[in-house]
């Protein structure tokens, strides 16, 4: 059968399910000081299901609070509006997506992992040198583009998985043995029709194609999620009894001067970031 074109599935992203304005507004101001923290506060908690999801988790012992958060205004007074933003724009696009996917996609796995290499990039923020929200983001929605096929074109993401089996390879090459192009593509032109910012949709695009010629140069968002993505399978967040591990790319290893030790502090913060967050998506 003809499988669909890049430019098909990009006019596709408009029957979308939409994003509480509310999320769509804390997306765009990612990254950024300058925002009206009062207006977003009022959005956010004028919206029950997503100022409940979000408390759950402010709520969780990651956090470590002594006494209970009930309002979005205390959880920003006392975590902090960044991690505020963090929390809540995971929950609305958690929200938005259909509870249950077609055959041989598991939305528990796949948010799951998504989480995971969430986690992963933001523990990795300093290394880089980086913020860790928008690196969290970004790890959010690294692969965000496989559940546009799976929503929009699921003959096509069945096909995928069947390649996968068939070749036993990693689902980025049978995504570009079917399609000519990847979940990565489709990813990064979701974060443009979104509005996200550019560094995050370019890392979302650039996450499997590093740049392997420059070790010296510093580390980039896309690094950080490479290196992310492969921690989070390599410690298996999503349970996914048929993920394999992707072979990490070694300049971006080296621009990010990971020793044992740091790498250990990585995988510990990250682990229990992720257990904060693993209930969220449900």
């Amino acid at each position: 059968m003809t499988q669909p074109s890049l430019q098909e599935i990009v006019v596709g992203l408009r029957a979308l399910p939409s994003l509480p304005t509310v999320v769509l507004e804390l997306l765009q101001t990612m990254g950024q000081d300058d925002v009206d923290i009062r207006r977003l506060t009022r959005g956010i908690s004028h919206d029950q299901a997503l100022a409940a999801r979000t408390l759950r988790v402010a709520n969780s012992p990651f956090y470590g609070m002594q006494g209970r958060i009930d309002t979005i205004g205390e959880a920003i007074t006392v975590l902090g509006f960044v991690n505020v933003r963090s929390l809540v724009t995971t929950a609305g696009i958690a929200m938005a997506w259909p509870a249950s996917g077609g055959a041989g996609f598991d939305p528990r796995i796949f948010w799951r992992h998504s989480l995971g290499v969430a986690a992963c990039a933001a523990a990795l923020a300093p290394f880089a040198r980086l913020r860790p929200d928008p690196l969290f983001l970004a790890g959010l929605l690294h692969d965000i583009g496989r559940l546009v096929l799976v929503v929009t074109h699921p003959v096509a993401y069945a096909e995928i998985l069947q390649q996968r089996a068939q070749k036993d390879c990693l689902q980025l090459d049978a995504e570009r043995a079917v399609l000519g192009f990847d979940h990565a593509q489709i990813g990064s032109e979701l974060c443009r029709h979104w509005r996200i910012p550019v560094p995050i949709a370019a890392a979302v695009e650039r996450h499997h194609q590093v740049n392997p010629d420059a070790p010296e140069l510093p580390a980039d968002m896309a690094d950080v999620v490479h290196v992310a993505d492969v921690l989070a399978h390599a410690l298996d967040l999503a349970d996914d009894p048929y993920a394999l591990v992707p072979p990490p790319d070694g300049a971006a290893l080296q621009r990010l001067s990971l020793d044992e030790p740091a790498l250990h502090r990585v995988l510990e913060q990250a682990e229990r970031h992720f257990n904060s967050f693993a209930s969220i998506s449900g």
